[in-house]
């Protein structure tokens, strides 16, 4: 298990989006982005994601200005802990 920061929050909302997985489209990323828009900043989504969709969903955080709280990998299921920017 690899853990990128630690701390106590609250998840509002879990979403699912290894079935989504395309290199070509980057399909989950709209998912994601549309399961955003239903939090107020400051709310954490938890997403579920393959290893290659971390990357993506790295990147896409960072150009939104919203904030990655935690990365864990459990053998290649990747929970990823965004904090709804503003």
């Amino acid at each position: 298990m690899i853990e990128a920061r630690s701390g106590a929050f609250h998840v509002e909302k879990t979403l699912d989006v290894r079935g989504l997985f395309n290199p070509i489209d980057c399909r989950s990323l709209g998912v994601i982005k549309l399961a955003l828009q239903d939090l107020r900043p400051g709310q954490v989504l938890e997403v579920l994601a393959n290893r290659f969709q971390q990357r993506e969903i790295q990147a896409w955080v960072k150009k939104f200005s919203h904030r990655l709280l935690r990365e864990v990998d459990e053998q290649g299921l990747v929970r990823i802990y965004i904090e709804k920017g503003r």
